[in-house]
């Protein structure tokens, strides 16, 4: 082989090795953390099923490809001026996802007062997760209360 074949291989071989790292270090950082994704579900929508419904009247809200045992806090915030104030809720507890590989859990259903909500799902306790995860929604119908959701914390 000639000098200029022997460095041009061995550039090659550099040029691979430092993909072939980088891709393992972006795949080491999905695995882990904060993986996954929230949907609101209008009750009646078969369980499991990863799309979102953004008007809903009596709702869940499910996780799907979440780490294993990956779990947090489920905050509802008035988003416009159409909500009653004051009828933010939460947080309730929310998982842990199961150690099987769809990472999924729902939560139980509420049903709230018509009106334009976010919902938020915080991985830690205060609330000051920085990759929370959240989605908006409207609640078109007449609805009473945030009960259900699996336990209010506060």
């Amino acid at each position: 082989m000639t000098t200029l074949t022997i460095r041009r291989t061995r550039r090659l071989i550099a040029a691979l090795a430092a993909t072939a790292l980088i891709c393992v270090v972006a795949t080491g950082a999905a695995l882990a953390g904060n993986n996954g994704t929230l949907k609101i579900h209008e009750q009646g929508t078969p369980d499991g099923t990863p799309n979102n419904d953004p008007k809903v009247c009596t709702f869940n809200v499910e996780a799907f490809g979440f780490d294993a045992g990956q779990s947090g806090y489920l905050m509802f915030d008035v988003q416009g001026g159409d909500a009653p104030q004051g009828v933010s809720a939460g947080p309730f507890a929310f998982g842990p996802a199961p150690s099987d590989a769809n990472g999924y859990f729902a939560s139980e259903y509420f049903s709230p007062p018509a009106g334009h909500y976010k919902a938020t799902l915080y991985g830690k306790a205060d609330l000051t997760d920085v990759k929370a995860k959240s989605k908006v929604f409207k609640v078109t119908c007449a609805g009473g209360s945030w009960g259900g959701g699996g336990g209010a914390l506060g």
